[in-house]
């Protein structure tokens, strides 16, 4: 059996992770009203829902790396992504597939 090194572009998704993880704590601050730690970049509505927006995209990433680290599909959409309605679950599902599908190495050789 091939490892996920060999069928996935794991490395350059870890660090679209961090990017996002990264971005999400930014995001986090700048919505706050009260308490705010440093200067205000972007408006706190505009914060808001880009942390949110951000939030569904890193439950689509986690479901997709738990996928290329070997975990079955469905567990992981149980994990990151089945507190929410089912639209929700549908879309982070299609956004993990695309997100595997765009990472997979088409070339594969066999060892």
């Amino acid at each position: 059996m091939e490892t996920a090194e060999r069928i996935y572009k794991v490395s350059e998704f870890k660090t679209e992770i961090k990017k996002a993880v990264a971005v999400q704590r930014g995001y986090k601050n700048q919505r706050k009203t009260v308490n705010l730690v440093g200067n205000r970049e972007i408006p706190e509505d505009e914060a808001a829902w880009k942390h949110g927006a951000n939030r569904t995209k890193l439950a689509a990433m986690y479901i997709a790396y738990g996928v290329m680290r070997g975990k079955d599909l469905e567990e992981q959409i149980k994990a990151h992504a089945s507190k929410r309605d089912d639209y929700t679950v549908s879309n982070a599902k299609n956004n993990a597939e695309n997100m595997l599908s765009k990472y997979k190495i088409q070339n594969i050789e066999a060892a």
